[in-house]
This record gives structure tokens, sequence and C-alpha cells, in this order.
């Protein structure tokens, strides 16, 4: 099981955060990634970041760990500039970039403040799913060149991965992603238990977003997932914080 490093952006400065993607390049590290917030008000931080801008400039000074956006808010992205912005991503990490995607927020959670500011109707969860599903249709369109030519430079299209909290979102995932990340909750021992018993396509990817907290051992594998059979253990860390954990990881064997 790997383990994966998400960058919180929220009132991170970009230094910060290229130190600890520097340190992961030279880490046992499988990738990193950024989360797709512009509002930092989503934990009552000063400000947010974006995540292209941040994983351009990794991209340039990292060249061994994968990198990706976790997840990319669909609501707030159409297809077209989501694939622009991840293929400009893979012109400066050729092989090494991830695509998450998800369906947006629930209407009152803390996460839809951000699309209570530029006004955007969030819909239920049904109306949130179509729009993840037509989302990951024309992304593969996109990348085929099939009706939405010119986007794309003809890099291979990246692994999709779907965010993940229902089993209704994991079916998804199941059905028209490479894999799918779900967020550590009281649910996960019972999906991670359909998914062993699930039909997964050839390659399926599981992921696992967790939490790290000072004093933890970063590079510790759960045992609960690694019995499950889970692909990637990520990690969401503060970059200030956190830096010093990530540079006692294991060395990367190159």
């Amino acid at each position: 099981m790997l383990t994966d490093l998400v960058i919180n952006p929220f009132g991170a400065h970009l230094a910060d955060m290229l130190a600890v993607a520097k340190a992961a390049d030279g880490a046992d590290v499988g990738a990193v990634w950024v989360t797709d917030h512009f509002s930092g008000n989503v934990v009552d931080a000063p400000w947010s970041r974006d995540p292209f801008v941040c994983l351009g400039a990794i991209a340039a000074m990292t060249e061994h760990v994968d990198l990706g956006v976790l997840v990319a808010n669909v609501t707030n992205r159409h297809a077209v500039q989501l694939a622009s912005g991840i293929n400009s991503l893979q012109s400066l990490a050729p092989g090494r970039v991830r695509l998450g995607v998800g369906s947006g927020a629930a209407p009152d959670s803390r996460f839809s403040v951000e699309h209570d500011m530029v006004d955007k109707d969030l819909g239920d969860l049904a109306t949130r799913q179509a729009m993840l599903r037509n989302t990951i249709g024309q992304l593969r369109r996109i990348w085929s060149a099939d009706g939405f030519e010119a986007v794309t430079d003809g890099a291979p299209m990246p692994t999709v991965i779907v965010g993940a909290s229902s089993w209704a979102t994991i079916e998804i995932a199941i059905e028209l992603a490479d894999g799918v990340n779900i967020r550590r909750t009281a649910r996960l021992p019972a999906q991670l238990e359909r998914l062993v018993a699930a039909d997964l396509p050839d390659g399926f990817e599981v992921s696992v977003l967790d939490f790290f907290a000072p004093g933890d051992d970063l590079g510790a594998r759960p045992s609960d997932l690694i019995e499950a059979g889970v692909d990637r253990h990520i990690v969401t860390m503060w970059p200030a914080r956190d830096l010093e954990a990530v540079q006692r990881l294991p060395a990367r064997n190159i």
C-alpha cells in the first residue's frame, strides 16, 4: 500500500507547499495531491490557493512523485476547463498526473459556503451525481477528441479517481472511473467490505483519505486498510506544520 500526501492550501504559503512536495519527491511517497478550494472560509482560514497553480509549481521542481488534484469540484469546473488545466500539468510532468473528481458539496455542509459565494445551485444528490457522470463522460470525449477537438495535446488520459463518501457515488466510480477515494468515516469498514466483495474492473484502485495529527507516524500503513486491500493511504497535512514529519519518511528507492 502506497502512502500519498494531500497538501492543504488553506492559509498556506506556496513556498511551504513546495517544501513539502520537494521532501515527498525524495521520500517513500506515491503521489502529492492538492485540494480544490478557492476560499479559506471552508475551514475558517484567511485564504486558500488554486490547485493548478500549486501543482504546476510542484511539477517544475519534482521528478518522481505523482501529482494530482483531490478532488476537482465538477460543480465549479466545466470539463473543458478541467481538461485544459490537467493537460497543461501533464506537459510539465509527463506520466505523473492523476485526476480526482468529485460531485461537489451537499447543501448546508461546511463545504457549500464556496457555492454560496458564487451563487451556484448545488441541487440534490441525484443532480450532483448526474453532473459527475456527465463530466467524466465529457473528459473521456475530450481526450479522445470526440466533439471536443484542440483541447489536449495528445498526452494519454490520466487516471481518473472519484472522491466518494456514499456507496451510490462509489458505484459511479466503479462504473466510469479508474479508482475511488473514500474519506475515513464511521461507514468506511462497511464500504471497504462491500468493495472487497464487488466485481471491480481490472486495475481499479481503492484509496482512503485520512488525516495526519502531530505525533502520528506518517509512514505507518494502517492494518485495517492493508487487510481490506486498499491501494493508497492518502494523508491530509498542513504544509508548514507537518514538513518535518515528511522529511522523516524513509528515502525513495530510485
